[in-house]
């Protein structure tokens, strides 16, 4: 979905499929970015291109297999086949080429705003728990009721008797903000507890 890319010495990030460039961290579009890695995970990035000078004999070496599984695959193949491996490699690897074309790893940039939205969502997911249940409201030392639970069953419009929405959206938002607390990594958790 992007690809980091480097435009005049300056990382950026494209986004694939389309022309659009992510300039800065600052944005709609850089909130989406970030949205979508906390969604998705950082593996829908891809590191910039960068070209390696390495010889192509450095290059077939580092693909070519273990001389001992090239012998079993002869052996137990024959020739062809194992020349059909090589020759991909070869191919892949010219004796012309004078640099390799390889993908970076990810700057840290993005793992940091990674970590950083986790620790927003699990902030947010914190506070929602932390709010009353509707079906319970809020019960004062003396038994009475400083906020009323709400029923848990109304009638509808048509006279039969159906969940209260209120409770059912309440729920749902409970169960998703303990799902993101559950989710949380144990790191992101340290460094908001320290």
């Amino acid at each position: 979905m992007y690809k980091i890319i480097n435009v005049k010495g300056y990382e950026s990030i494209l986004i694939k499929g389309t022309n659009t460039t992510i300039h800065g961290r600052i944005g709609i579009n850089y909130e989406k970015f970030v949205e979508d890695i906390y969604t998705h995970g950082i593996g829908i990035v891809e590191g910039a291109d960068y070209v390696g000078v390495t010889t192509y004999t450095d290059a077939r070496k580092a693909e070519y297999p273990p001389l001992e599984d090239q012998l079993d695959k002869i052996y137990h193949e024959g020739i062809d086949a194992w020349k059909a491996d090589i020759k991909i490699i070869k191919d892949k690897y010219p004796k012309t080429q004078v640099g390799i074309t390889s993908i970076a790893s990810l700057p840290d940039w993005v793992n940091t705003a990674l970590f950083e939205k986790q620790k927003e969502k699990y902030l947010e997911a914190v506070a929602r728990l932390a709010q009353y249940e509707l079906s319970a409201g809020v019960m004062n030392e003396d038994g009475t009721y400083s906020i009323k639970p709400l029923p848990v069953v109304i009638t509808n419009k048509d006279g039969g008797d159906e969940r209260n929405p209120l409770i059912v959206k309440d729920e749902k938002e409970r169960e998703a903000a303990q799902a993101i607390v559950n989710n949380t990594p144990q790191a992101v958790i340290d460094s908001i507890n320290t």
